[in-house]
């Protein structure tokens, strides 16, 4: 099945197509070390120049986050959770969303304890092309664990009492 494609990397934007060849989009980013994509555009962060190119291969480890496409998977599968929001940072992306996680579960500690790339639902990221702030909302962004340099608990915000996790190549446990 073929895919619409957004990918944020740490200098560029990346649109194109995705040959999805497993049920979610999550699963074949974890599957795959990199993703080959068609009908690409490239768009510099610096400052917002268009390359567009037929064919382009991004390393899952260039990747900092990616909007979900393609199916949600297998019903039957799902597990009950509790959503908790969670702001990032990760690269030259800001990030708010929702964390499914068991409940009664640290939000913090379940992202670290996740696979490499972690979904987040309504999801915001904010970021800026040629000097100006661009601000996105998705419905699922799904986010590289390893490339966030810091985690918040933005649920503590409103109560005054927000949890920082500091990030140092894995993410630290607050």
């Amino acid at each position: 099945m073929l895919v619409d494609f957004t990918g944020y990397a740490g200098d560029c934007l990346i649109r194109g197509h995705l040959d999805l060849r497993s049920e979610r989009l999550t699963d074949q980013l974890h599957a795959d070390p990199a993703v080959r994509l068609t009908d690409v555009i490239l768009e510099s962060l610096d400052d917002g120049r268009r390359v567009a190119v037929p064919e382009f291969v991004v390393r899952r480890e260039d990747l900092c986050a990616v909007v979900a496409a393609g199916p949600r998977g297998t019903r039957h599968l799902r597990v009950a959770t509790t959503a908790h929001r969670l702001q990032a940072q990760i690269g030259p992306y800001t990030v708010l969303g929702r964390l499914h996680a068991p409940p009664g579960a640290d939000a913090i500690r379940s992202f670290a304890d996740r696979d490499l790339m972690v979904p987040l639902t309504d999801a915001t990221i904010a970021y800026i092309v040629a000097g100006i702030v661009e601000v996105r909302d998705v419905a699922t962004l799904i986010i590289n664990r390893e490339l966030a340099s810091w985690l918040r608990d933005a649920e503590g915000i409103e109560t005054g009492r927000p949890r920082l996790a500091v990030v140092d190549g894995s993410l630290g446990r607050s």
